[in-house]
């Protein structure tokens, strides 16, 4: 599979918003990166460190169609914000790059004393030795899900806030496995993980090796016919999740919990009454929503 790099310099002030664009695009993965070689000296505790200008790169999948979303998107962003963004700069790509990248910026991840997600080069970070709860190494491979994001952050604290113990879980949408892991380490029975991107599901595969689980999760390009589960996770975009609810909620056994994330919080009534079903508690995490909720017994 052949896959470009779109990358465009900004000021650190629109960082957030570019990132959720190109997302919203199609983005499987979103990079930041120094403009302008500027020094970074003691940022706060946990922080995530951001320069003044800031090259954004987003990861798409090759198509001859690419450029031109990529323009249309570019004026709607003119006529929304009032000003223009840069070109965006179409790029080839291969595996080295997007790894090194996001090798880069990685950091360690807790939530609370329950669960930890650190990057492969980063295993055993300072005090990995004194952490009481599990630990999930990590690499993304060409696949959306470093744990950095505010939907995929929100998820993992909703997991970890109330393990899922022996349940049966399905990953919709796993990327690069990491929420399915993390059921795992929290004490899932049983992982389902279903993803449409090839990429993802080696991703997801050499994580669970790495993690040493992939006898419990089982990879599927499509949701097969008859699954039935204790907890349903997806983290898409609000689209499928209003499209899809009815699929997903045939694999939901009474009383099931349901996280759904990448949502953005002006989404969260459309996709709460495509689940009428499910009774949701709404997370927000810089203008992102999770929603975890249970299925009427």
């Amino acid at each position: 599979m052949a896959w470009v790099r779109a990358r465009l310099e900004i000021p650190a002030s629109g960082v957030a918003a570019v990132e959720d664009l190109l997302e919203t695009l199609g983005a499987v993965a979103v990079s930041l990166e120094d403009a302008h070689d500027q020094p970074l000296l003691e940022p706060d505790p946990g922080a995530m460190p951001l320069w003044a200008h800031v090259v954004v790169s987003g990861l798409f999948t090759a198509d001859p169609e690419l450029p031109a979303r990529l323009e249309v998107a570019r004026a709607g962003w003119q006529a929304r914000a009032g000003f223009a963004l840069p070109e965006l700069l179409l790029v080839p790509l291969d595996d080295a790059d997007w790894t090194a990248a996001w090798r880069q910026h990685a950091r360690p991840l807790a939530f609370g004393d329950r669960l930890r997600v650190v990057p492969t080069e980063d295993s055993s970070p300072a005090g990995a030795d004194a952490f009481p709860g599990a630990t999930v190494e990590l690499s993304p491979g060409l696949a959306f899900g470093t744990g950095g994001h505010p939907s995929t952050r929100a998820c993992l604290a909703r997991l970890a806030s109330e393990p899922p113990e022996g349940a049966r879980v399905v990953d919709f949408g796993c990327g690069s496995g990491i929420l399915a892991l993390a059921a795992l380490a929290l004490g899932a029975q049983h992982v389902i993980g279903v993803d449409h991107d090839p990429q993802a599901l080696t991703a997801s595969l050499d994580n669970a090796r790495r993690n040493g689980c992939q006898a419990r999760l089982q990879l599927y390009r499509e949701l097969p016919e008859g699954v039935r589960c204790e907890l349903l996770l997806a983290n898409v975009l609000a689209g499928p999740l209003i499209e899809l609810a009815r699929p997903l909620s045939a694999t939901l056994e009474p009383g099931a919990r349901v996280i759904l994330s990448g949502i953005l919080l002006e989404q969260v009534a459309a996709v709460r009454a495509a689940w009428p079903e499910v009774d949701f508690d709404v997370f927000a995490d810089e203008g992102w929503a999770c929603l975890d909720g249970r299925t009427h017994p």
